[in-house]
């Protein structure tokens, strides 16, 4: 409840009587412009007007929401520890964590993504999108950037398309909630308005929306005031556990059937491409939550599964890069120099179970989904902050909420491109990390290992043959290899037995362009894109498609230097369409194409 109520408002202050109140207005009377005035019409009951009541509504709206009292207190706790350089895992001794590995093309591999194509008819799907591209140097949503120039499909497409193939799979219709902030929340409806929700019925999606909390100006918690308003800033993609408390959706979707749900982050093209095997190893192992992982490099910004132990306690968890380093050279004296890493990377990809004594409804009634919080101020030499800091917490310390249950983790390994490849980094910052040894993870990069991962899953039908990449190009000054650049859609294969099933002999030269769009069926028989060559294959449901013996050479598609839109300027180029052979069915029917 409000603990200021009602202050300011014609009600006397001290008829509050609550010493918390006074105290929370008195540690934050700088952001009034006349804090005397203020009191005095707190204490007398009269009704104060102009910009310090505005202030003082924002508090009131902001006590409501989070328990300003609470807030500060947790502030100035770990703003103390902060400044006094405390180690959060002090006494904690970190092991190398126990899990499934799983690699690709193997017959476990295989065997997973059967169970998990069997258990994703009962999942929801949480996508945590509330932040904008600005790491990026866009200015835009991150869902609405492209996953690739060829066919420019945006994010939030793949994904939902992703999840309308794994309906007609299981028969099952399957929620999506998209947890966004009041930074993306139009775009984003305003994105799938334009589109008609990409196939989606409106009712399949929901939405839990975001609200920033109180920048801190110092280690006293004192709250910051821009443009004559308390400055908010993003609290971590961690609401999403109180904001799905708060709206009741995992009770309904418990009451339906369903089993899981499965949370991923927005710019992470892979992150349903790797859910299978992983959903596979969950539901084999009766996991009540499991990490997706891969094998992560040393210095890598990327969080690491520890087993940590002190005492007889002993806690899977991830532990951030930044914490990483002075935890392994206080226990092992050594830091995070081994590459790779004998800690999996942790990929922020969750799958979670709903039901059972330590399951997420009951979880979430307990606790409310309030994961822990932590705070990172930066200081400068005098220990003062550079910038304002905030309390922030993170979607995958949720197991620090559990008391049991079982908690795991997959790594997924493959040889020709590594299973995440988030874009979050602008051009600079991607050459940055290049030099370091690490993953550009930007746009260009992105791009690029998108087609290596499709043209790696295309391997395993009958007879194929991959080109090699084009020779190294500077885009925005980060050198680039392109591989054929080959785009599946999710309906023509979910799983490597798809391709199997589907591909029997074909060749992508270097330079060519291979797509299949569309929810039809299509079998690919002795097929050839020359080099530089497009084919690209477009069905709608309904359609069973037979391409035989078919050579194609044409002038394809060409990649140019720089790019003109926002989402091309990012990537460093675009890609213009010269020539294809399109294969275009748009009547439901059975079809064969040969020469």
């Amino acid at each position: 409840a409000s603990i200021l109520t009602g202050a300011g408002r014609g009600r006397a202050f001290d008829e509050l009587n609550d010493a918390a109140a006074q105290r929370l207005l008195e540690e934050q009377k700088h952001v009034f412009a006349d804090w005397s005035t203020v009191k005095q019409c707190l204490e007398n009951g009269t009704t104060l007007q102009g910009r310090d009541r505005d202030i003082l509504d924002a508090l009131v709206e902001l006590d409501a929401r989070l328990d300003l009292t609470a807030y500060t207190a947790t502030a100035k706790r770990l703003l103390k520890d902060a400044t006094n350089k405390v180690n959060p895992l002090e006494g904690w001794t970190p092991s190398v964590p126990q899990g499934d590995l799983l690699e690709a093309h193997s017959e476990q591999w295989r065997a997973m993504e059967r169970i998990g194509l069997r258990e994703v008819g009962k999942c929801a799907f949480v996508l945590v999108a509330g932040g904008l591209g600005e790491r990026l140097g866009y200015d835009g949503i991150k869902v609405s950037l492209p996953t690739e120039s060829t066919t420019g499909t945006c994010y939030l497409e793949l994904y939902i398309k992703t999840i309308l193939a794994f309906e007609r799979r299981s028969g099952n219709t399957l929620p999506l909630c998209l947890m966004l902030s009041k930074d993306t929340e139009a775009a984003t409806r305003a994105l799938l308005k334009e589109h008609n929700n990409f196939g989606m019925r409106a009712d399949q999606i929901s939405f839990v929306v975001q609200a920033g909390v109180p920048a801190l100006s110092d280690a006293e918690a004192r709250f910051v005031l821009e443009n004559n308003e308390i400055l908010c800033k993003p609290h971590g993609h961690g609401d999403v556990h109180s904001l799905l408390a708060q709206s009741g959706l995992p009770k309904k979707w418990l009451a339906r059937g369903l089993k899981r749900v499965f949370f991923f982050q927005d710019t992470n093209a892979f992150a349903l491409r790797t859910l299978l095997p992983a959903l596979g190893s969950a539901a084999s192992r009766n996991l009540d939550v499991c990490s997706t992982c891969v094998e992560r490099r040393a210095g890598e910004a990327m969080g690491a599964l520890c087993l940590l132990k002190k005492g007889t306690s002993s806690l899977l968890k991830n532990v951030e890069y930044n914490q990483l380093e002075p935890l392994l050279l206080s226990t092992t004296g050594k830091g995070d120099v081994d590459t790779p890493s004998p800690y999996p990377g942790n990929t922020n990809q969750l799958i979670i179970s709903l039901s059972g004594e330590h399951g997420y409804v009951a979880t979430l009634e307990r606790t409310g989904g309030n994961v822990p919080e932590f705070v990172n101020p930066k200081f400068n030499a005098n220990r003062t902050f550079k910038k304002p800091a905030r309390l922030e917490c993170m979607m995958q310390d949720y197991p620090q909420l559990l008391q049991g249950g079982s908690v795991g983790f997959v790594t997924l390994t493959r040889n020709a491109v590594r299973e995440y490849a988030p874009v979050k980094n602008s051009p600079e910052s991607a050459i940055d990390k290049v030099k370091q040894g690490l993953d550009a993870h930007c746009a260009s990069s992105g791009e690029a290992d998108f087609y290596a991962l499709h043209g790696d899953f295309l391997r395993c039908g009958r007879d194929v043959v991959i080109g090699g990449k084009d020779s190294p190009v500077l885009y925005r000054g980060l050198s680039v290899e392109m591989p054929p650049r080959i785009v599946l859609s999710p309906s023509f294969a979910l799983i490597e037995d798809d391709i199997v099933k589907a591909v029997k002999g074909v060749t992508v030269h270097k330079g060519g362009t291979l797509i299949v769009e569309g929810e039809g069926s299509v079998e690919l028989e002795d097929v050839i894109v020359e080099e530089g060559s497009a084919l690209r294959i477009s069905t709608v449901r309904g359609v069973e498609l037979r391409v035989l013996g078919l050579n194609v050479a044409n002038d394809g598609y060409r990649i140019e230097a720089p790019g003109v839109t926002k989402a091309e300027v990012i990537r460093g180029f675009r890609i213009v369409r010269r020539d294809e052979t399109h294969l275009r069915f748009e009547e439901p029917g059975s079809y064969a194409v040969a020469p």
